[in-house]
């Protein structure tokens, strides 16, 4: 991975917010569906590979770094069922979707952001994110966490349990899906562990949402 851009950016320098009239156009075109999103999905080659192999399933992918969209995002535009764009996750969700309901919600391998204390503010996944994750869920939806960074894994697992339902780690081994990440295709020919795991709406927070 010599070549990649730069990873770090601070995150508050991005202003652009994620807004539904940026997707539902191509989503009603589409013909509507399932929505998939990726917060943080870097050059868009894992989400890629999903609507690639799910067609009737349509993707959406949020990255920070807008050197990565100019330089990446470009290859998948003839993909009809992914849109990806250059924003600020934390200020598009859950504002983005405007009530609509995500299947899945994938965050793999945010920045961790790890030595000066003041930098863990720019983390991805926060408190207000998290929220946002329970109103744009859907009924037996998840939200899929990895990262090879133990500590930061850690900390997400402790945020993302305080109100979501952590589901049982699965027996797969790693590497094992059909579409892998960059990142995780370097852990696993270095032998680095992945940390993973997978979250779904708490029982109390679909009858409430119910009622």
């Amino acid at each position: 991975m010599s070549k990649r851009i730069r990873r770090h950016v601070d995150p508050s320098q991005c202003r652009v917010a994620i807004t539904a009239e940026d997707w539902l156009q191509a989503y009603r075109s589409h013909g509507g569906g399932e929505i998939w999103l990726d917060l943080g999905c870097g050059k868009g080659e894992f989400l890629a590979g999903l609507a690639a192999l799910n067609p009737a399933i349509f993707f959406i992918g949020v990255e920070v770094r807008r050197a990565i969209a100019e330089k990446y995002f470009h290859q998948y535009k003839d993909l009809p069922n992914l849109l990806l764009f250059h924003g600020n996750v934390n200020l598009s969700i859950p504002s983005m979707m405007d009530g609509r309901k995500v299947r899945r919600v994938f965050i793999h391998f945010p920045d961790p952001y790890g030595g000066k204390p003041r930098y863990r503010k720019r983390r991805m996944v926060n408190e207000n994110l998290v929220e946002g994750l329970c109103t744009i869920l859907a009924p037996g939806g998840t939200a899929s966490v990895k990262t090879d960074d133990q500590a930061l894994f850690e900390e997400m697992d402790a945020l993302l349990s305080d109100r979501l339902e952590p589901l049982p780690i699965p027996a797969a081994p790693p590497g094992s899906e059909p579409v892998l990440t960059e990142w995780e295709k370097e852990c696993l020919s270095k032998s680095i562990p992945v940390y993973a795991r997978e979250y779904r709406l708490k029982p109390s927070r679909l009858l409430r949402d119910i009622v």
